[in-house]
């Protein structure tokens, strides 16, 4: 059996294959400000030579004013742009919450239609708020038809998946097969992401789908709209014919390079001195787990002190400390932006849901003189409430040289990530686990 601590390896997994992964970009919404506004002119994110493609939609696509996130609430326009080779072609994401087809149209339609190019692309995404079907597939021909007047070419989009009052998925009966007829009736594409999505999120269960909505049915966290924006890459490499196709990256999910033994399951460690159950989820560490988990795996669940730091600064590592399951929208230090916080009891819970729907074996560890007092308290709540092993194990059991400072090797931490050679506790040199006092 071997075992991996995620860490560095996690870092370079992510290059290896587009880094899509789910991870939250918000935390450089300074430097990339021109992601989360609405570009103004349209048009103005253009590289020289290269075509715009400029995303209408509603606020299910729209791009949360200066990216701040202040309620939450996120659309899949805001991950777009990671699916796309951004030398090759720029997303602008114009979308704007409460629109429907034909009050974008009369009120925001014109504004973008100012920047169209010839050879760019107009992705057209709106049901959840329209009320007539008929006046829906009128304004559909409208945008298609002038698009084409100016050499540019419209791409019609389904709706996002959506929970009913019950918290249950249903798939659009009205819309999307509309939307498809315009399409085939004026010959354009038409991205089904409904149709990836649907059946993705019902295969995952209503506990993890309901983390992907911040209102519980249709406005999606920053989850939820990195999912729908996965779903919406996946219906255009699904699709020969689509025009944008050509400028995807490579939808396989991102995995960790690991060497398995024929026919021997593999055990994770998680979690470790320089980052937290918060901090694996946000990172995109855990999706590079969850997409390299296989039937058999054992995931190792460590985490400590880091469970007890601030929400709101650092290395916003924080969690709402608690075994249950809640979350709060708080505003953070820098740059004063607002994130969805979970409590501990919830990142574990999401853990280990994925680790069930995988087939893999959980297992919750305490170390003795390391786990605070509280968490340890957590974990045996946690271990309890969802069936998994709690496992307790001490420094003592480890063969560990007492001082590294005479060693030449850098050590690393539990985690995988490079320490200072002052650093106390557990560290890992030159492939042996040792401690420093």
């Amino acid at each position: 059996m071997a075992a991996v601590l995620i860490g560095s390896l996690a870092a370079n997994a992510q290059s290896n294959v587009s880094e899509n992964v789910f991870k939250d970009i918000t935390r450089q919404a300074k430097v990339r400000n021109t992601r989360f506004l609405r570009p103004d002119p349209a048009g103005k994110l253009r590289k020289e030579g290269k075509p715009v493609a400029f995303y209408i939609g509603d606020s299910t696509m729209r791009t949360n004013s200066n990216g701040q996130g202040w309620n939450g609430q996120w659309g899949f326009g805001l991950f777009a742009q990671e699916w796309f080779d951004e030398n090759e072609l720029v997303v602008e994401n114009h979308a704007l919450g409460g629109t429907t087809s034909v009050t974008y149209y009369n009120n925001e339609w014109s504004k973008v239609k100012s920047g169209i190019q010839a050879g760019d692309y107009v992705v057209i995404d709106f049901g959840h708020n329209d009320k007539d079907v008929n006046a829906f597939a009128e304004y559909l021909g409208k945008y298609i038809d002038e698009i084409r007047s100016l050499e540019a070419t419209p791409i019609l989009c389904s709706r996002t998946p959506r929970c009913g009052g019950d918290g249950k998925l249903g798939m659009d009966t009205k819309y999307r097969p509309k939307g498809m007829e315009v399409a085939q009736q004026k010959g354009v594409a038409y991205i089904d992401l409904e149709g990836v999505g649907f059946p993705m999120y019902q295969d995952f269960g209503e506990w993890k789908y309901a983390q992907f909505y911040q209102d519980g049915k249709l406005h999606t966290s920053l989850l939820g709209a990195w999912h729908n924006a996965y779903c919406h890459a996946l219906a255009i490499a699904a699709e020969p014919s689509n025009p944008l196709r050509q400028y995807l990256k490579d939808t396989t999910p991102a995995r960790m390079t690991i060497e398995r033994q024929t026919g021997k399951p593999y055990t994770f460690t998680v979690g470790g001195d320089d980052t937290s159950a918060r901090g694996v989820f946000r990172s995109g560490r855990w999706a590079l787990v969850y997409n390299t988990l296989e039937v058999g795996d054992t995931v190792m669940f460590q985490f400590g002190s880091n469970e007890l730091t601030t929400m709101i600064g650092g290395k916003e590592l924080g969690c709402i400390q608690s075994a249950d399951e809640t979350n709060e929208v708080k505003q953070m230090s820098s740059p004063s932006r607002y994130a969805t916080v979970y409590s501990y009891g919830w990142y574990i819970h999401y853990f280990l849901n994925d680790v069930k729907e995988k087939g893999g074996i959980a297992v919750l560890v305490n170390q003795e003189g390391v786990t605070p007092e509280s968490v340890a308290g957590w974990n045996k709540s946690l271990a309890q409430t969802h069936g998994v092993e709690l496992r307790t194990i001490s420094t003592t059991a480890i063969n560990a040289i007492a001082d590294d400072s005479n060693s030449s090797a850098h050590p690393y931490g539990l985690s995988g990530s490079r320490v200072d050679a002052r650093h106390k506790g557990v560290v890992i040199v030159q492939g042996k686990k040792m401690l420093n006092r």
